[in-house]
């Protein structure tokens, strides 16, 4: 059987996660832009405010610069919860373009690295402190070079304590490589890597389905240049509701080979979805010793009975969420519980289970067990009242919203 419940959804005012395209750094937009043996620094502004500064994720869209003894380098140099400022250095010889796509996201189960060479390029370890790391990205945000190169950047090893990236080292080039810029990526979310693509010139992509509550990041990581004119690359997009396709290459002159990952960056925290369901009836001697409803966190050692509003935060992965709630049944009442069972908002996605009260029984046990997307920080509220026990899940993704897991209820025949 099933009913409607209605999901109660707060707007705040605030966002959790936010992404745009900055065109500020191209000259084909910004005709201003001019950066030539000097740094330009412009500050981006989200679309709301974060309650705290977010994390920001960079990725290149957009490269058109001298063909020779170049170099720029991108730097995020200050976060606030309305904006962030982004820094390009550049040498001598000019960077007419270098569009960049951004993704800011609030919460701990992102760690961002930012890293530019200052002597020599070698192989690199990073201690983070995700001990719940499971996947991760490295994504170049700029490098210096004096004639052909051809390098590709990669994370070799990903622990609970540290992450590795790899350079290659084609060593006829790789001597004209002399300083390289990243961002390491680790979260402890799911990422869909569609793979290493690698193109001498000109890539158009596959049809790509789009994946819901992710990003799709085009994610460059590394190049082939060996001409005597400008790198210049570009990537444009086609899609509709459904796919993606896209290309990347120059739009004028000799190509430039490339190297980049297709990734499906998640960003949405999930609701936990209840899976198990048993329940036990009693004929309880001492009914009146008890609380008329219990509800019981078992492997948080949590217990609430009290009526009244509670919240509670958990700062550590939960998996499963194994829950016990225990309720009177007297005669002439009903035991109503619904429970979600989907993880998604779909209200029709409840399930109810009914008890009709008997003599035999005066007690009534709800053994319930949730699981959920990897996580690594949930917000709980017990509501309490003289007829209900609720338990809702509050999430904070793009605004804040309140999803009803449980509720159980007293009723009147």
């Amino acid at each position: 059987m099933k009913i409607l419940i209605i999901l109660i959804s707060f707007v705040s005012g605030l966002i959790f996660y936010d992404t745009n395209i900055f065109k500020g750094f191209d000259d084909y937009f910004n005709t201003t832009f001019n950066c030539q043996y000097n740094s330009v620094t412009s500050s981006i502004f989200f679309s709301d405010s974060f309650p705290n500064p977010p994390k920001i994720i960079l990725t290149l869209e957009k490269i058109d610069t001298w063909f020779t003894n170049a170099y720029f380098f991108l730097q995020v140099t200050d976060i606030q919860p309305t904006y962030f400022d982004l820094k390009i250095s550049c040498s001598s010889q000019r960077v007419y373009a270098i569009r960049v796509k951004w993704y800011a996201v609030l919460g701990c189960s992102y760690q961002v690295i930012n890293y530019i060479s200052t002597t020599s390029i070698v192989n690199m370890t990073f201690p983070h402190t995700l001990s719940n790391a499971k996947n991760g990205f490295v994504s170049l945000t700029g490098f210096q070079y004096s004639g052909n190169i051809d390098f590709l950047l990669k994370i070799s090893e990903l622990t609970s304590q540290s992450v590795s990236v790899e350079i290659n080292k084609v060593d006829i080039k790789f001597q004209n490589l002399k300083k390289i810029g990243y961002q390491v990526v680790i979260t402890e979310f799911d990422i869909i890597n569609l793979g290493l693509q690698t193109s001498p010139g000109q890539y158009t992509s596959q049809l790509i389905q789009i994946e819901s509550e992710s990003w799709f990041v085009f994610n460059l990581q590394g190049l082939n240049y060996f001409t005597t004119q400008n790198i210049r690359l570009n990537l444009t997009y086609t899609n509709d509701s459904n796919t993606i396709t896209y290309k990347f290459g120059t739009w004028s002159g000799t190509q430039t080979g490339s190297q980049h990952t297709q990734l499906w960056l998640n960003y949405q925290y999930k609701y936990f979805n209840c899976i198990k369901i048993q329940t036990q009836r009693k004929l309880v001697s001492n009914i009146n010793d008890l609380p008329d409803k219990i509800i019981n966190f078992i492997d948080l050692n949590l217990q609430y009975f009290n009526i009244g509003q509670f919240t509670f935060i958990v700062n550590q992965r939960l998996p499963y969420l194994k829950i016990e709630v225990s309720v009177k049944c007297f005669i002439g009442k009903v035991i109503q519980g619904s429970l979600h069972q989907k993880n998604n908002c779909d209200p029709s996605q409840t399930q109810v289970i009914k008890y009709q009260c008997q003599k035999n029984y005066n007690f009534i046990i709800f053994h319930l067990l949730f699981t959920s997307s990897t996580q690594t920080s949930y917000k709980f509220k017990i509501i309490i009242t003289t007829q209900s026990i609720e338990l809702i899940q509050v999430l904070q993704n793009q605004v804040e919203l309140e999803q009803l897991l449980m509720k159980i209820e007293q009723l009147e025949l």
